[in-house]
């Protein structure tokens, strides 16, 4: 598995579509990046799922619950 990605998202605030830089070296991650459109934060999540070699992206607005 590549440890670079960049991966095209859609805003849960504004649906403005922007690319993300991914970088899995560091394993799961759980980070913020403002969107260039709205400024609103956006709420990422990735995971690395090893056994089936790729990767899990989640994003969301951080104001939706999860149960």
């Amino acid at each position: 598995m590549k440890d670079q990605y960049t991966q095209r998202i859609s805003c849960p605030h504004c649906g403005h579509h922007i690319h993300v830089a991914l970088d899995a070296s560091d394993g799961d991650q759980d980070y913020y990046e403002d969107c260039a459109a709205c400024c609103n934060p956006i709420h990422l999540n990735m995971h690395i799922d090893y056994a089936h070699n790729k990767l899990e992206l989640h994003v969301d607005s951080d104001d939706e619950q999860i149960f």
